[in-house]
């Protein structure tokens, strides 16, 4: 191994002791070692050396084995325990296995103590990570519900004040930070004071300022976003470069991770939003971006608190995702449109729709549906960003503005990398896995639009088209809108052509082998349009599913199938007997039964009433 290991060896014999080091160098692994042998010793170096591996004899003339265990299972609950000894017992050993230790191994068997000791580390080091993960995890779920309590604050409260503390409150109670403050500048002095402050400190937040004008550094992290209008934070405040003497404030209140976000409005710094956590390393990029979203939606609501407009603000925001809705995502990529002129740099509009889900709102309620939403909505605020750049449409579908790839093909292929890192597993549900996949429209600026309205109509177009040839990824063409043209018309004319009788049911019959005899027929749908003749069914057939015309048509069918056979039968085909398919929208409706059967026997009368359905299917 690269690293030193600090080994803690329990043994009252320091030749014992000096062969089990011996053992492992031999096998690789360097070793920092003490020994030690009594319980006063083992308390101290269990603090002093903090070791990787503790390694321990069962029987001590002045100390225990098993009492030692408990002791490190107690300290040092992360620190692999080793039994060695020659006297242990295989009841003793499962014993001890079941209290805490890893394994143990027999004196006379010390070829077994590397690989144990390999085999122990290894392990350790998997629950480390699985645990720093599993608190990974659980601090940014802390922090996404802290920033639906605060958005929901932001539309609730219209007092500035009242918003600041209740958003303190929350990034304190919610978000488990240490401290959380909101500091605004006051324009005639540029001196920033807090307004809001939660956690320690707060006692002394009058007596607290940050000078902007006259200052050559900045020696604090909430007065370098202040003057640099961009996110700043310091996760280790004992190496940061900040003043000796706020290193030692911070210090004294415990307070080891700082970051301090600018409040914005028209991009101008006109506060900070600021967070600290007791631990180092607390504020990762992940994090980062969620908190970047709070501030902004705290920089929207300072924007408009003077007008006590919180029904304007919920107007640009959708409630269930905390994004964007399209006015307001249609101003900002108008603000990135106007930035980008003159460069070469990509701007792509992507829309994107979550599949099936109507049938996950059908199968497991409306409650799981927006849990799904909701998912996908914080899946794309990590892969795009933050909330910025997102807006949530309507329903299960949503846009991104994808801004700076060096090319079209770039811009697509990082979307299908990201889309695929989102939804690589199943979303996990109250114990169901259910699996989420979307399809996504692609509009490019200028080619497909000059202007942020006609860019995200024309990549709702290509989604659209996306849907119907089942493709995950459709980039606008010209020819979309003609076809999305043509499709309406050809919905206007199949509307009038059932009331109109223009459709017709033709049959193919079905011979007996033996005698060539004629025992049955399949209806196939036809529609003879006015203008362009007899129109095969692959032309109008998916545009009946999709608007539901086809349950009454399908309705049409099946009469006429009827009155067909009741008028061959009484031509002396009595055994003769019809198919036809049904559309799976006809089979949901509750009274289709009843409506086959009720036409079946009004036409068949005195004749028995025979007919085969196949389904799932459509009329041909």
């Amino acid at each position: 191994m690269e690293q030193e290991l600090r080994l803690l060896i329990l043994e009252d014999v320091a030749a014992e002791a000096e062969l089990l080091v011996r053992q492992l160098k031999t096998a690789g692994l360097r070793c920092a070692w003490r020994r030690v042998e009594t319980e006063a010793a083992f308390q101290e170096a269990l603090r002093e050396l903090q070791p990787d591996l503790i390694i321990s004899d069962f029987s001590l003339p002045r100390y225990d084995g098993s009492a030692a265990l408990a002791l490190a299972v107690r300290e040092a609950p992360e620190t692999p325990f080793i039994f060695v000894s020659g006297t242990i017992g295989e009841e003793r050993a499962i014993d001890v296995l079941k209290q805490g230790a890893v394994d143990y191994v027999l004196k006379n068997n010390l070829a077994r103590l590397a690989p144990a000791v390999k085999r122990a580390l290894e392990e350790a080091a998997s629950k480390r990570a699985r645990r720093k993960a599993e608190e990974r995890i659980a601090r940014l779920t802390r922090v996404l519900q802290m920033l639906s309590g605060i958005n929901a604050a932001v539309v609730r409260i219209r007092d500035r004040t009242q918003l600041f503390e209740e958003a303190c409150r929350i990034a304190h109670d919610v978000g488990s930070y240490a401290a959380a403050f909101v500091a605004i500048i006051d324009p005639p002095t540029r001196i920033a004071r807090p307004v809001a402050w939660t956690g320690p400190g707060a006692e002394q937040r009058d007596a607290v300022r940050f000078q902007l004008e006259g200052v050559e550094t900045d020696e604090t992290v909430t007065g370098r976003a202040l003057r640099t209008g961009e996110a700043v934070v310091r996760n280790n405040i004992r190496s940061a470069d900040v003043s000796p003497a706020y290193r030692e404030c911070l210090t004294s209140l415990q307070l080891a991770s700082v970051a301090s976000l600018p409040l914005l409005v028209d991009n101008t710094p006109v506060g900070a939003f600021t967070v600290a956590a007791t631990e180092s390393d607390a504020v990762g990029d992940e994090e980062l971006r969620m908190l970047q979203e709070v501030a902004s939606n705290l920089s929207f609501a300072l924007q408009y608190s003077h007008k006590e407009d919180a029904v304007r603000f919920l107007s640009y925001f959708d409630r269930l995702t905390g994004l964007a809705k399209r006015t307001l995502f249609c101003e900002r990529l108008a603000r990135v449109l106007a930035r980008q002129a003159g460069k070469n740099a990509e701007v792509v509009v992507v829309v994107l729709d979550i599949q099936r889900l109507g049938v996950i709102n059908d199968s497991f309620g409306r409650y799981v549906g927006d849990l799904v939403v909701q998912f996908v909505a914080d899946g794309l605020k990590n892969h795009f960003g933050g909330g910025e750049s997102l807006a949530h449409l309507d329903g299960g579908t949503f846009a991104a503005m994808m801004v700076g790839s060096e090319s079209y093909e770039d811009a697509v292929r990082l979307l299908h990398d990201r889309i695929s890192a989102l939804f690589v597993r199943p979303m996990a549900v109250g114990g169901r896995e259910i699996p989420v996949t979307v399809a996504a429209g692609l509009a490019r600026f200028p080619e497909n639009g000059a202007d942020s309205e006609s860019l995200l109509q024309n990549a709702e177009a290509a989604l659209n088209q996306a849907r119907k040839s089942g493709e995950r990824f459709l980039r606008y063409r010209r020819e979309i809108n003609s076809e999305v043209a043509e499709r309406l018309a050809l919905e206007q004319r199949l509307r009038a052509a059932l009331d109109a009788d223009q459709f017709e049911l033709h049959y193919q019959p079905k011979l007996s082998i033996p005698d060539g005899q004629i025992v049955g027929a399949e209806g196939l749908l036809r529609w003879r349009d006015p203008e362009r003749g007899l129109v095969a069914p692959g032309v109008f057939l998916h545009v009946l599913e999709s608007t539901g015309l086809i349950v009454d048509v399908g309705a049409w069918v099946l009469r006429r199938a009827a009155q067909d056979l009741l008028r061959w039968r009484s031509s002396g085909l009595e055994q003769m007997r019809i198919a036809v398919n049904v559309s799976p929208l006809q089979l949901r409706e509750r009274d289709f039964a009843a409506r086959f059967f009720g036409a079946a026997g009004r036409q068949q009368r005195g004749y028995e009433s025979r007919s085969m359905i196949s389904a799932p299917g459509t009329p041909r």
